[in-house]
C-alpha cells in the first residue's frame, strides 16, 4: 500500500556509518547496517470481532540527521491481523492511517481506542496535529514486537443531504456547519462543532462526532442567505445518522 502525502513520506534509505582510515595509498571502508524491527498483531472492535481492511501506520518521532526515515504502514487482513516490517528503531507513534479522496485527506472510519504491547497499554489520539506529543513507545534495533492487541471503535457520524426548497440537492458547494450537542433531556448544551463542509455530487456531507456516551444533536447549515436546522435527535456510541435531510429556506 502506498504511503500517504499527509504523513510526509520519504524514500527509505538504510543508514550507513562510514569509517575511513588512510593507510598509505589505500583506503579501508567499513559499513554498519542498522538492524530494522517488525511490529505485528491483530485489530478487533470492542466486542472482539476482527476488523479487516484497516490501514495502520507507525510514525518515527525522531529523524537521524544521517538518514531519511519513512513512515511504515500495513493493512489488516480478513482475520484482523497485520504485520509492519523494516521499521527504523527509535521512539515512535502508532495510529490509524487516513484515506484520501481527490487528493484530500479523509478521516478514518474507526477510532483507535488502545493498543497493548505485552503488559504495556497505550491510548493515543488518532488525529493529533503532532502525534509524537501523545503516547509513544520505543522500538529497539532488531526488535520483533508480536501479538500486539489493538482495539478500535466505529466512529459516530452524521451524514446529511442539503437540498433547496424544491428538493434539488446542493452539490459540490461549501456550507457553514453548526452542530450543537445536548444532554439526553435536550435542555443543556454540552458541546458542539462549528466550521465549514463541502457537499458531494449528491449533496451529502459527513461529519464525525466522537463521543463516549449517548447524546442529542441538532444540525444547522447555512448557504449564502439560506439556512436549515434539524430537530434534536439522539444516538448512542457507535451509532450513525445516515438519512438526515436539511432543506434550505
Amino acid at each position: 500500500m502506498s504511503h500517504r502525502n499527509l504523513l510526509h513520506r520519504i524514500l527509505v534509505i538504510p543508514l550507513t556509518v562510514t569509517i575511513c582510515a588512510f593507510l598509505g595509498c589505500g583506503e579501508t571502508i567499513e559499513t554498519i547496517e542498522i538492524d530494522r524491527a517488525s511490529f505485528s498483531g491483530r485489530v478487533v472492535d470492542e466486542v472482539g470481532n476482527p476488523v479487516a481492511g484497516l490501514a495502520l501506520v507507525i510514525v518515527p518521532c525522531k529523524v537521524d540527521d544521517e538518514a531519511d526515515i519513512a513512515v511504515y504502514d500495513a493493512e489488516t487482513n480478513d482475520t484482523g491481523h497485520f504485520s509492519i516490517t523494516g521499521i527504523y528503531p527509535g521512539k515512535a507513534h502508532f495510529m490509524l492511517e487516513p484515506g484520501y479522496q481527490n487528493g484530500l485527506p479523509l478521516e478514518p472510519e474507526y477510532q483507535l481506542l488502545s493498543f497493548k504491547i505485552g503488559v504495556s497499554a497505550y491510548s493515543p489520539k488518532d488525529l493529533s496535529p503532532d502525534p509524537c506529543t501523545q503516547d509513544t513507545f520505543f522500538i529497539s534495533p532488531g526488535a520483533r514486537i508480536e501479538n500486539v492487541e489493538v482495539a478500535v471503535r466505529l466512529r459516530m457520524r452524521i451524514r446529511a443531504k442539503v437540498v433547496f426548497a424544491d428538493g434539488t440537492p446542493l452539490v459540490d458547494k461549501e456550507v457553514s456547519l453548526n452542530i450543537r450537542a445536548f444532554d439526553l433531556q435536550g435542555s443543556s448544551v454540552v458541546g458542539g462543532i462549528q466550521g465549514s463542509v463541502q457537499t458531494d455530487a449528491q449533496g451529502y456531507f459527513v461529519q464525525y462526532v466522537d463521543r463516549n456516551e449517548a447524546i442529542g444533536y441538532r444540525v444547522s447549515v447555512e448557504y449564502k442567505w439560506l439556512c436549515s436546522t434539524s430537530e434534536i435527535f439522539i444516538f448512542g456510541v457507535e451509532e450513525r445518522r445516515e438519512d438526515l435531510i436539511l432543506k434550505l429556506s
